[in-house]
């Protein structure tokens, strides 16, 4: 666990650097709506990606149980499982989505203005949906990465996947390419990347491919039915990272896009630090109370909250400064938000790591039931609070200030008051 621990702070730390290089490449070479474009597809990728009905987190659990029994055959039949049912999701979604991708007018959807832009929308779409599919199974191996203890070689390969798109980055800008070639290329490294954690887990196990089995019905019902009780929160988590975006495009163009994602950026190293903090607790916090030792579960409960608060202090220290940071970092190459959107987005990203801790919480707990409601119930009335903004032509602000509304009223009291009555003094 130290050791996979230590692995991840590296990675993140690599991701996080890469990514903050990567930034200004990409956005002198593509310009700031086809930056926000690319960032907006982007997003597609990654809420697909957290969208399985749960399937990866409830096989990650099997994987780990059967580990735990040294039941090696088992393990391997519940990541075949798995592997196969997630492309068997990619590919329905490739399906259903290319040829909505190329026959629907996105460019306007998506108010690109750029009229050389605006005639590859719907192929860069397409490219989008493609390359999430082929990357949905690979989803698998981080899951198998953390049910057999292996959590350092995911980390390392986390790290090649960001030194890859920082070298995709800078390869496509210098060699002048399209904006289809640009995103293609870096829309199939995710997929590179778990290709090859899945070849080097399946060598570091010593398992063969002619090895490879299905679970039984039995325990693939057994699978799936607890899989759908994430399927809730983990839709919730893939809206709150992708949603934001496309809901800006649509409502300001993909140029408000770009001015919100400078300032995720620049946000990542305390967000990242957030979960880096959080990720091995929830486990711990299981153990805790499988032994009775509810006291511990409340001392850690109360440090992710003191974190919490300090990354929520943080977040208003960079948008204070954000002006002067941004200049910096990219030059002239985007214009600094507006003092009204630059608030706004602090203020939805300082719900979400105040969202954190009793998550992590309510999982470490087992209160799954509890979760999947409120984890549900705060980003869909969120959603509602943004298509608002977009209808009543609110722009970034009004889409910002409708998402903010949303998840404040909605799920924060219920996360809050659920993690109460575990943590009170008298609690069972």
């Amino acid at each position: 666990m130290r050791l996979t621990v230590a692995a991840s702070v590296g990675a993140k730390v690599c991701s996080v650097a890469c990514t903050l290089a990567q930034v200004p490449v990409a956005l002198h070479a593509l310009g700031t709506e086809a930056y926000g474009l690319w960032i907006t597809l982007m997003s597609v990728i990654v809420m697909l990606n957290f969208v399985d009905f749960g399937l990866g987190v409830g096989m990650q659990r099997a994987m780990a149980t059967a580990f735990g029994r040294d039941d090696a055959a088992q393990l391997r039949r519940a990541f075949c499982s798995g592997a196969l049912a997630l492309a068997g999701l990619g590919l329905a979604a490739a399906v259903v989505g290319v040829p909505v991708a190329l026959l629907g007018d996105w460019a306007a959807i998506l108010r690109v203005r750029d009229p050389a832009l605006q005639s590859e929308v719907g192929i860069a779409l397409a490219v989008t949906l493609a390359a999430a599919a082929a990357g949905l199974p690979f989803n698998a191996a981080p899951r198998l990465a953390a049910a057999a203890q292996r959590g350092w070689l995911q980390a390392g390969w986390i790290a090649i996947g960001s030194a890859a798109s920082l070298g995709a980055v800078v390869l496509a800008a210098r060699a002048h390419w399209g904006f289809v070639p640009f995103l293609a290329l870096t829309a199939f490294l995710p997929a590179a990347q778990g290709a090859g954690l899945t070849i080097h887990l399946w060598r570091t196990l010593g398992w063969r491919w002619r090895e490879a089995a299905l679970l039984p019905r039995a325990d693939w019902r057994s699978l799936v039915g607890e899989s759908l009780l994430f399927a809730v929160p983990q839709a919730g988590l893939a809206f709150l990272q992708a949603v934001p975006l496309l809901a800006l495009s649509v409502a300001a163009g993909p140029a408000a896009v770009t001015s919100f994602n400078l300032l995720q950026r620049l946000y990542s190293p305390l967000t990242q630090g957030q979960i880096l903090h959080l990720t091995p607790l929830w486990p711990a916090m299981t153990e805790a109370q499988a032994r009775g030792d509810r006291d511990w579960v409340r001392r850690a409960f109360g440090e992710t909250l003191l974190v919490a608060l300090g990354c929520g202090l943080g977040l208003a220290v960079v948008t204070a400064q954000s002006e002067t940071l941004l200049r910096w970092w990219v030059g002239g190459a985007a214009a600094a938000p507006a003092a009204t959107v630059a608030w706004l987005t602090c203020a939805w990203f300082v719900l979400q790591v105040a969202w954190q801790p009793s998550m992590y919480l309510l999982v470490g707990v087992g209160r799954l039931a509890t979760l999947a409601w409120w984890g549900g119930l705060g980003p869909g009335l969120s959603l509602l609070g943004m298509l608002a903004g977009v209808l009543l032509h609110g722009g970034a602000a009004g889409v910002l200030l409708g998402g903010i509304a949303g998840l404040a009223a909605g799920g924060l009291p219920g996360l809050v008051r659920a993690s109460w009555l575990v943590v009170k003094p008298d609690a069972p």
